[in-house]
């Protein structure tokens, strides 16, 4: 969030009497003091935001590597599959003469 959003809310009048409420209410004394808190609270909170902007966009990041990582890991199997079957892709035959009705073994209970 920028400063340009709030300053495009508040017309100059409005500025005005918000300066001569916060003379009033802290005093001339203090406004200086009280306005290099404020700045100083300011810049803590930005300096936090992009903290927690960086710490999000480093898991992104982070996550990222991993799902290219485990999607190079399944291509490579795939390959090796591939490689296993033959370049014509033949069916394997299943061994063991289930009896399910594509070769699978019949389901038992336990």
């Amino acid at each position: 969030m920028t400063l340009a959003i709030i300053f495009d809310s508040v017309g100059a009048g409005e500025w005005l009497v918000l300066l001569a409420v916060l003379l009033v209410v802290i005093g001339p004394e203090r406004l200086p003091a009280t306005a290099r808190k404020l700045a100083s609270h300011y810049a803590k909170f930005r300096r936090a935001a992009e903290s927690f902007k960086r710490q999000l966009m480093d898991m992104d990041l982070e996550m990222e590597r991993e799902f290219r990582k485990a999607a190079d890991e399944v291509k490579k199997v795939e390959a090796e599959v591939k490689a296993e079957m033959g370049e014509g892709g033949e069916q394997v035959k299943v061994e063991g003469g289930g009896e399910g009705t594509n070769g699978d073994q019949p389901h038992q209970e336990s």
